[in-house]
């Protein structure tokens, strides 16, 4: 027997991966284990960014060290982090390394 979420109950409480993707760990809210683990798991991935301006609003400038390419994340409340600061982002999972510290973001490129 197959399962489907398509055929599912609107008023049935979901479990599992299913409920952390409708809970709130949208990108720039919380980042749940799922996408930590593989964040950090491939390491190729990251890139070595520098923060260009910080907004009130959550949005956040960055440069890249090595292209010199553009980007603009957005995280729901304050990193932390100041104009100038190195940190690193993670293309495919939208994170953000601010230090130790970890944030799911939602990335625009300009």
């Amino acid at each position: 027997m197959t399962h489907s979420l398509d055929n599912a109950p609107v008023d049935r409480p979901q479990t599992g991966a299913v409920s952390m993707m409708r809970s709130g760990f949208e990108a720039g809210h919380e980042l749940n284990a799922i996408q930590r683990l593989a964040a950090v798991t491939t390491a190729s991935h990251w890139r070595d960014v520098v923060v260009t301006s910080v907004s009130t609003d959550g949005w956040i400038d960055l440069v890249d060290v090595d292209s010199q390419a553009e980007s603009r994340v957005w995280h729901y409340e304050a990193t932390g982090v100041s104009v100038g600061e190195p940190v690193s982002l993670h293309d495919q999972y939208s994170v953000l390394a601010v230090g130790q510290a970890l944030f799911s973001v939602r990335t625009e490129r300009p």
